[in-house]
């Protein structure tokens, strides 16, 4: 029980404090959530990205290694999601956003505070999640 008592003070209540520092500021100060967006896709997260995997002391090999996971990945959930939404008849707009929400998961919003937190001693495990957000942001271009 202790370990879970330190995941839920360490790791999930401060991302629930973020969010709901997030909802307090946006309903005092009415963000644009457009332009937020706009700015974190493509700044904040190039930025971020590029940064880590400068900063990252991560070896070819394992580079090598998660770049092949994740994009035979990406491709099998395409595929995957491609005829689901043929054998289903879904019309164009639909079916793309279902082929996005299967093949494009949440790894920048919330995997990189929660990779920060949980890896903070190793720091493999925050390079690794780095990664997989650049495959996911550049997996956006082709998609959007």
């Amino acid at each position: 029980m202790d370990v879970l008592t330190l995941i839920l003070l360490n790791v999930i209540f401060p991302v629930f404090v973020l969010m709901g520092m997030g909802i307090f500021f946006h309903r005092k100060f009415h963000f644009n959530l457009d332009t937020l967006s706009k700015i974190t896709t493509y700044y904040f997260i190039p930025t971020v990205g590029f940064v880590n995997i400068y900063e990252s002391e991560i070896n070819g090999k394992i580079l090598l290694q998660v770049i092949g996971f994740q994009l035979t990945l990406c491709v099998a959930l395409m595929i995957v999601s491609s005829l689901i939404s043929k054998l289903i008849k879904l019309d164009k707009g639909m079916s793309a956003n279902f082929k996005n929400s299967i093949v494009l998961v949440n790894s920048g919003n919330f995997g990189l505070p929660v990779s920060q937190l949980v890896f903070s001693q190793n720091p493999l495990g925050l390079s690794i999640q780095i990664v997989v957000t650049v495959i996911q942001a550049l997996l956006l271009i082709p998609m959007g």
